[in-house]
Order: structure tokens, then sequence, then C-alpha cells
């Protein structure tokens, strides 16, 4: 019998390789599982856009005297609720451990509320309506924020799969296809309920089919299953967890203090009053734009109005996939002054758009350029931000920037609401007089000082 050879050191990169596989292998169940759920969360996106939502709450209020003025206040409620709803989770997200149900739940709850919208719309209940729309707004902002920062820490970008990478262009055209299809549901069900027999096992069951049902259905099940999903994501963070409602009350007067850095010196104060004025002006475009574009095509196009609404609105989807570009393109080619200019007329050209009452064509381009100046102005305020504040004070600026709003949304939102109610032509004219009158010399007068001071 031949002796026993005494076996030779072990290859250290076969070592390596062997106790790096169930790392790999974890990564990638990762990227499947965060895969499949953007997948479901670009159909929910699609299937009830938030200018659908808003136009079929006021088609089933329409009756109301002040149906555009509900529409208008429950849009400004939404977004100061949002606001606040996502400063405070990110800021918690920060100090302690986020669980990962509480992602899951945020997805699974806000497509259960979609249903109940839903069902709202069918009852025409104005307050099961407005419960259930701004409670979505918190959901989805705890799903959204948290998710995001839960995505970063579970997986490195290098370790995601081929459709995760490029999820912003498949996500974008999956939204879209969505929106289409979601458009040509409505139209060929219609809110008064389309008869429909099934026959199962020889027995006919009779029953009305709503368009506006499917649609959010769509959406409902897709956030449904994509908070699924998200629960069986592993989770290996490290971090401990702290008392949320401990954190609230000590963030809120931590907070307080904070706001006095709006007016550390006329740069900043400029800037803050150039901010709140264009958030306000936005979030009124954006509560009645959905509305206003749904009455011009209604009367192009009678028979397959939301179907061109959906067009519309996936054409600028589309667009606004290149506001990236364009903004830094923009930036480096001409500069700050220029870029905001730029931005804030490319906003402005959407109310202008919807006085004159135009085709498809040119409302799905002023869409579209709405969406990308928004997306300039924003990168480059805060790029004003980042040169006016040392670091601690941008972000004491940027904590507490949602207070500022507060006050100017409670007095101005139902003031704007108001005069919407009356004319909405006038509401436009008041929204894009204030983009060119007052945020675009506001801008340009802050780029100026900041310049003078550097």
């Amino acid at each position: 019998m031949a002796p026993d050879v005494p076996a030779g050191p072990a290859d250290p990169s076969a070592v390596a390789e062997l106790a790096a596989a169930p790392a790999r292998a974890d990564s990638a169940r990762t990227s499947r599982l965060l895969s499949i759920k953007e997948a479901f969360d670009r159909i929910g996106y699609g299937g009830a856009t938030p200018q659908v939502v808003s136009v079929l709450f006021w088609l089933s209020i329409q009756a109301h005297p002040l149906a555009l003025f509900i529409v208008g206040t429950l849009t400004g409620a939404k977004a100061l609720l949002s606001v606040a709803w996502s400063n405070i989770l990110t800021e918690y997200a920060r100090l302690s451990k986020v669980p990962r149900s509480w992602i899951a739940a945020g997805g699974v709850l806000f497509g259960f509320l979609f249903i109940v919208m839903a069902l709202a719309l069918l009852m025409r209940s104005v307050w099961l309506f407005a419960l259930a729309f701004l409670i979505s707004a918190l959901c989805i902002v705890a799903y959204g924020d948290l998710y995001g920062m839960f995505t970063q820490a579970v997986l490195r970008r290098e370790h995601r799969g081929a459709f995760l990478r490029g999820i912003a262009t498949w996500g974008v055209l999956i939204t879209a296809a969505t929106m289409l299809v979601s458009g040509f549901l409505i139209d060929t069900f219609p809110s008064v309920g389309t008869p429909f027999t099934l026959t199962i096992l020889g027995r006919e069951l009779r029953f009305r089919l709503y368009g506006h049902l499917l649609a959010f259905e769509i959406t409902a099940l897709a956030f449904i299953l994509s908070g699924y999903v998200t629960s069986f994501i592993g989770d290996d963070r490290h971090g401990t967890a702290y008392p949320f409602w401990r954190f609230v009350g000590e963030h809120w007067r931590i907070l307080r203090g904070k706001a006095a850095v709006f007016w550390i010196d006329a740069r900043v104060a400029t800037l803050t009053v150039s901010g709140v004025i264009l958030s306000l002006l936005q979030t009124m475009l954006t509560a009645y734009a959905g509305i206003a574009i749904y009455r011009i095509l209604a009367e192009q196009y009678p028979a397959t109005p939301f179907f061109a609404l959906a067009l519309v609105l996936a054409i600028a989807a589309i667009a606004a996939f290149t506001g990236p570009f364009f903004t830094q393109h923009a930036h480096r080619a001409t500069g700050l002054a220029p870029t905001l200019v730029f931005g804030t007329l490319l906003m402005a050209i959407l109310p202008v758009a919807l006085i004159f009452r135009t085709n498809v064509a040119t409302l799905a381009a002023a869409l579209g350029a709405n969406v990308i100046g928004a997306s300039i102005v924003g990168f480059a305020q805060g790029l004003l931000a980042h040169q006016l504040l040392p670091d601690e004070r941008r972000r004491e600026y940027f904590q507490a920037q949602w207070l500022a709003i507060i006050v100017p949304y409670l007095i101005f939102v139902p003031l704007l609401a108001w005069v919407a109610n009356w004319s909405l032509e006038l509401l436009f004219s008041i929204v894009a007089g204030g983009l060119v009158l007052i945020v675009l010399p506001l801008s340009f007068t802050l780029v100026l000082l900041s310049q003078k001071t550097r």
C-alpha cells in the first residue's frame, strides 16, 4: 500500500471563492426580489396616476358647487402632509434601524387604500375618499423614502442585476404602458357601468364593470404584491431601534430651534421665499392640470378622453426621463443664472398651454417641459443652498424647510382653490404670472447676490 501523501496548503483563491459563494447567492436573490418589486411598483404608478385620480374624483363630485375647491384643498393638504412625514421618517431612519416590515406594510396598505378610494368614487363619498387619499400620502412616503434607504443598505450597485441597474429606463416604459391600458379601460367601461355576463358551469353571473375600478385595482394589486415581495428581502443591516414617538417629540423640539436658519441673511431669506412660492404654485398646478387637460381632450376626443389623457401623461413621463441630462447640460453650458431662468420658463409653459386650450401634442410637450423645468429649478436651488450655507447650516435648512411652507399653504391653498373654483383659466394665469414675475426675478437676484458675495 502506498504511503499517505500529506495534503499541501489550500489554494487561497479557491478558499476565498468558496467563502464568497453564499454572499453572491444572497446578493443574486436580493437583486431578483428587488427587480420583481420594482416591476410591480412601476405598474402601480401607471395604473392610477395622481392626475387621473384627481379627474375621476372631480367627475364624481362635479355636481357639487365647490368641486374644484375641494380637489385643490385636498391636494394641498396631501402635499403638506407628504413633505412633513418625509422629513420625519428620513431623519428617524438616519438615527434608528427602521424595520423592513414598515416598508412592506406601507406598500400593502397603500394598495388597499386604492380599493377604498375606488369604492368612495362609486359611492360618491367625499369624506371617505378624502380620508383614504390623505392616509395614502403617508403610506407612499413611508414606502418610497424608506425603501430607497433600505435598498442602498442591503444591496450595493455592482451586485444588482441588469434589470435593476436599468430600472430608470425600463420603469418609465412599464409605467407608460400601464397608463395607456388604464386609460383604455376607463373609456371602455365608463362610470355608469357596463353590463357583463359570465357563464360558469352553466350558470350565468350578471354584473357591471367599471373602468375606474379596474384601473384602481391594477394599482392596488401591484402595490399589495410589491409589499408582499418586500417582506422576503433579506435584511442584514446593523443598528439599534429607537422609540419612534420619543424621536418625534425630540425632533419637533429641535426643529423649532432650527427655523431661524431661514433668516440668517437676505440671501437665505430670498431663497426661502422663492422656494415657498415655487412650491405653492407647482402644487396648485399639479392639482388642476390633469382636470384642465381632460376638459380639453374631452372636447377633442369625446369617445376616448381618458386614453388621450393617458397618452399625454405617458409622453410626458418619457420626456421627463431626460430631465437629469438637461439639468447637467444646461448648468455646464450656461451657468447658474441662465439655468434658473431656463428652468422657470419651462415650468411656465404648461399653464400658458392650458389657458389657450391647445392640442394633444402641445399639451404633452408642455407637461414634459414642466417636469423637466421643475427638475432644473430644484437642482439650481439646491446648488444655491450649497453655495450660501456651510454644511451644518445647510443640513438644518433642508431639515426645517417644510416648516416654512405651513403658514403659506394654510392661507394661499384655500385662496387659490377658491379662484380655481371660479375660473381655472384665471388660476393658470396666476401660476404663470407668479413663475415669470415673482419666482424668476427673485431667483435671478439671488444668483447675483451669491456671486457678489463670493
